[in-house]
């Protein structure tokens, strides 16, 4: 289940929790651009007793219908670092698509890191209907 609430500036964050409301994790729109970009940034954690399950993967699915829908926006991006291949799955599990690497994009831990980027576009169409399909 994903309960969400609009915080400052118009972001929005969906706490993930399951059927007794217990937190799982926290999905966090950010960067939202409206006139012509009409995009924003996803960013999405899940405690480490609750990685495996699908949780990540299903709220990212349900955050689609979110985002493409009731916010209306054209574009998601989400970044992972590059040696995050359980993140990378997630998103390419929703349809989003790897469209490059940044070097140096975010100071994690002290030290710039390299980072994958991926997005998913509404009009990306075999590719988000699929996403949608498997999370209807």
């Amino acid at each position: 289940m994903i309960s969400t609430k609009l915080i400052s500036h118009g972001d929005v964050a969906a706490f993930i929790v399951d059927g007794t409301g217990t937190l799982l994790g926290r999905i966090t729109l950010n960067g939202i651009v409206r006139g012509t970009f009409q995009s924003c940034s996803l960013g999405y954690w899940v405690g480490a007793a609750d990685n495996g399950p699908g949780v990540a993967t299903a709220a990212v699915g349900s955050i689609l219908r979110l985002v493409f829908g009731a916010l209306g926006l054209h574009r998601i991006q989400a970044e992972t670092l590059l040696h995050n291949v359980r993140s990378q799955r997630i998103l390419e599990h929703n349809g989003f698509v790897r469209i490059g690497m940044a070097p140096n994009y975010l100071k994690i831990a002290g030290a710039w890191q390299d980072f994958n980027l991926y997005q998913i576009v509404q009009n990306d169409g075999g590719k988000l209907q699929s996403a949608r399909s498997r999370i209807s």
